[in-house]
């Protein structure tokens, strides 16, 4: 009876995780068509660093958006390979695209978030919009994006792209965050609450008014930290501004990446456990509870909790999977795998803790 008891909060958990699913996937957090009510210039700000395979598509996708009124900034962070020259070729073609090559990064900043503050300081538009370099959109997106933001009246808005897979590598690790992401946070309450418990954003693509931006100046706020832009949606919640945060469909926003399981989870170990309220505990927990709880309801639950436990499971990763627009059947299938993905993002996060370092991009973090 005792370990019934200790195992009941596994299943009410489950629970839960699948009532913030249900909740995500009946309130479609997805990019919606607006009106464009004022023709503002946006500045597109573009940190790169040896991005020189990926540099080239992005650029063509801005050349070809129907909103017009922008212009491309590209901060090349000491490169080593084509990034330069493929950035340069646009300038020759479109006086609308400008490069600023770095230098030496400063001390006490992290690359990304110094290469971020320049290239706000340079821009002139009165919307701010960071995308990624390995990012992809179609020609509306940003006229849909800044119509989205007009409308909706909001500070910040953010997108986690649509991801592309393309290993089996990939298939076992990408989907983690989805996972993770969806079942803990309704995303639409990012809008509707003010806690700031309830915040998210992705650096991939940021879009700012630029007098909010350049008033606080986030990433120099958060100018050492490598998870910035969870910390600069907390900020923005605490300041009472309003933001929203959005899934990104294949025909708005998506990127590949990775190119392999190892570098997905290199790359997701390092804001894994940003996910928990950067609370190393809570992480640790939800690791346990979703890696043993099934054995444990197994063992000490009757059947019919066993049955609700594990349509809570499966109901929850088949709605993720639904509106991230990836394969359910995979989603299914590959769900023990994903989990051992999961594990080993977490046993790096602890163990890049211990040895207080991380790489990332040819770089030390501290």
């Amino acid at each position: 009876m005792i370990l019934f008891y200790i195992t009941l909060p596994i299943v009410l958990f489950a629970f839960i995780q699948f009532l913030i699913a249900l909740f995500n996937y009946f309130t479609r957090p997805y990019l919606k068509g607006y009106p464009l009510i004022e023709n503002k210039k946006v500045s597109v700000l573009i940190p790169a660093r040896n991005e020189g395979k990926n540099i080239g598509n992005l650029l063509n996708d801005l050349k070809e958006q129907t909103f017009s009124n922008l212009e491309v900034i590209v901060y090349n962070d000491q490169s080593i390979d084509a990034t330069e020259s493929i950035v340069s070729e646009f300038l020759l073609a479109d006086d609308r695209f400008k490069l600023i090559n770095g230098d030496i990064l400063p001390e006490g900043w992290l690359g990304k978030n110094y290469a971020c503050h320049t290239l706000a300081r340079n821009a002139t538009g009165h919307y701010l919009m960071f995308l990624d370099a390995d990012v992809r959109i179609k020609p509306d997106f940003v006229e849909k994006a800044i119509a989205y933001m007009q409308n909706r009246r909001i500070q910040l808005l953010s997108f986690f792209p649509y991801q592309v897979i393309g290993t089996f590598g990939e298939a076992i690790t990408v989907p983690v965050m989805q996972w993770v992401l969806l079942s803990l946070l309704p995303l639409r309450l990012i809008r509707w609450s003010q806690r700031s418990s309830l915040a998210a954003a992705n650096g991939q693509m940021m879009l700012f008014h630029a007098d909010t931006y350049q008033k606080y100046w986030f990433h120099e706020l958060f100018r050492t930290n490598p998870v910035e832009d969870i910390h600069i949606a907390r900020k923005l919640k605490r300041l009472r501004l309003p933001m929203e945060t959005l899934l990104g469909l294949p025909a708005d926003i998506r990127c590949r990446m990775y190119n392999s399981g190892r570098d997905a989870i290199n790359g997701f170990s390092k804001n894994v456990c940003e996910f928990f309220g950067g609370n190393r505990w809570n992480m640790f927990a939800f690791a346990a509870i979703t890696t043993l709880g099934p054995i444990a309801v197994i063992f000490f639950m009757p059947f019919p909790l066993i049955f609700f436990y594990f349509y809570s499971v499966l109901m929850t990763r088949i709605m993720i999977a639904d509106l991230s627009k990836q394969n359910i059947v995979k989603a299914v299938i590959l769900l023990p795998l994903l989990q051992i993905s999961f594990l080993t993002m977490v046993y790096q996060w602890e163990h890049n803790r211990k040895n207080k370092s991380l790489t990332w991009k040819g770089r030390y973090i501290n």
